[in-house]
């Protein structure tokens, strides 16, 4: 299926560590629910195109609300390669999103939490915009470029995901970066801070995260 680069997806998925609200969606977003983030849309008011999971985390009551309103459901075997939220991943690539958000994604198992990071090195890697948002964090993965506007003061760190990350610069940081090399399992570029609402991230080589 060929990508529409104005086609964008908000997955949700049963994590604990949720925003207060909703993120703000433009039009004709497809909403996915890997499992149990189908609670998570029931909450935030806004009916999936599909729930996509093994159900071991959906409760009953959530399942006959989506059903009564004739949300599709996906059901996977249990015992698969891939989590759920993989799952709803690549369903979402698969109707052709270039711009991925996972929200639910983060802070009820920690060996789900780190796959999620995988997810959006995959999705980087792939040249896909990924955000994966939490109460008070945003995380992005990127091997390019990087743009964000943000509460000037905010901390901002940049994680390497590859061995090395060269070239790095930045612009609108307390601490800048010009042409460092970042290199994985160093905290050199832990809890800088944003000098400037728009801060911008640029690389040559790698795959780095951005945790707001």
């Amino acid at each position: 299926m060929s990508r529409n680069t104005s086609k964008s997806a908000l997955i949700l998925a049963s994590g604990g560590d949720v925003p207060l609200s909703p993120p703000a969606l433009a039009e004709g977003t497809l909403v996915i629910c890997a499992d149990g983030g189908a609670a998570l849309a029931r909450l935030w008011q806004l009916k999936p195109e599909i729930i996509i999971g093994d159900q071991d985390s959906l409760d009953q009551e959530t399942k006959e609300h989506w059903q009564g309103l004739g949300v599709p459901f996906q059901v996977v075997p249990a015992r698969k390669d891939q989590t759920d939220l993989d799952l709803a991943v690549e369903y979402a690539l698969q109707r052709g999103a270039a711009s991925i958000t996972m929200a639910g994604a983060w802070g009820s198992r920690i060996d789900h939490s780190l796959g999620n990071i995988e997810l959006l090195f995959r999705l980087a890697s792939a040249g896909i915009e990924n955000w994966l948002l939490t109460r008070d964090h945003r995380l992005s993965a990127f091997c390019t470029e990087f743009q964000a506007r943000v509460a000037e003061g905010s901390y901002v760190s940049l994680i390497p995901l590859t061995p090395e990350v060269r070239d790095v610069s930045t612009s609108g940081l307390l601490y800048p970066l010009r042409g460092a090399t970042l290199r994985k399992g160093s905290t050199l570029s832990i809890s800088n801070a944003a000098a400037a609402e728009d801060i911008s991230v640029t690389l040559a080589e790698g795959v780095l995260l951005a945790v707001i």
